[in-house]
């Protein structure tokens, strides 16, 4: 009996042995060889007005320009550190055959690229990492909304009922963010790259960023809550769609992935890829420096 007493007494010890979290670590093999992941958000180097913030004239970066193509050869060199097996970029999943010839045009020196093009980060940072490690191809994995594929009804019948709906807090926020841009294109403009990018990449910045869509999901009523809709089936659900699209470049446990993307979007992959039981992921500031 005093035996069963002992041992009951030293269980608690036995599994405890390690902290909660470091069971949780133990639980999910964390020590074990999984892809790796390095998120990169970037800019757009051509100037594509492609986001709600339009740079002026004035400001606009020439990545063209020999010190700017020295600070992307400074932040291509720090990259190659990382030793990715993959680089990830920007582009619609149908352009891959298009981009591999265009890569090995640009790998040959024999031709010319689209200029508009050859000042884009894809090129610029992907093409030059991929000629620099000798890697033949670059992974397009941009995604259209799932809110594009809805019912008329629910794509463009609700949304309309509720677009001109009023709240001042809309107003305000949107004179908030629109310094915030002014603010950001100056930094852009005048910072050297990986500097800015640098400040481009903390998670205050990514968080600010994914802030502006959540002022909008206070639309339509708790019936019709058309602006949480919004936002899920425009900007989360285009994320997770990027994530599932990158999920499946993995062909190696020991895959090492680098993702040049919108910044944008970081805020959400990151969150992704850090829930996410099936890969590591690497601080980007650690190559910014």
């Amino acid at each position: 009996m005093m035996r069963l007493i002992l041992i009951f007494l030293l269980l608690p010890c036995a599994v405890f042995a390690q902290s909660p979290l470091q069971k949780l670590h133990t639980i999910f093999e964390d020590d074990q060889v999984k892809p790796t992941v390095l998120l990169l958000g970037v800019f757009h180097f051509a100037g594509e007005q492609v986001d709600v913030n339009t740079t002026p004239d004035a400001l606009a970066v020439n990545m063209l320009l020999p010190e700017r193509q020295r600070q992307i050869q400074e932040l291509v060199d720090a990259l190659a550190k990382f030793k990715p097996t993959k680089i990830v970029i920007e582009g619609q999943p149908q352009s891959q055959a298009r981009l591999d010839s265009l890569l090995k045009l640009y790998k040959s020196g024999k031709a010319a690229l689209p200029s508009k093009f050859m000042a884009s980060e894809t090129v610029q940072i992907g093409f030059r990492l991929a000629n620099k490690l000798g890697l033949n191809t670059v992974y397009p994995v941009d995604a259209k909304t799932f809110r594009f594929q809805l019912s008329a009804a629910d794509s463009i019948t609700t949304f309309k009922k509720y677009q001109d709906q009023s709240d001042s807090t809309f107003e305000y926020w949107d004179a908030r963010y629109e310094a915030e841009s002014q603010f950001d294109d100056t930094l852009c403009y005048s910072l050297p790259l990986k500097k800015y990018l640098s400040f481009v990449n903390s998670p205050e910045k990514l968080a600010r960023s994914n802030g502006r869509w959540l002022i909008t999901t206070k639309r339509g009523t708790n019936l019709e809550p058309i602006g949480a809709d919004g936002f899920i089936t425009r900007y989360f659900n285009r994320n997770v769609r990027i994530y599932s699209n990158i999920q499946r470049v993995v062909t190696r446990k020991d895959d090492r992935i680098l993702v040049i993307y919108g910044a944008t979007h970081m805020y959400m992959l990151s969150a992704l890829f850090n829930a996410s039981p099936e890969f590591a992921v690497e601080d980007v500031q650690k190559y910014l420096k």
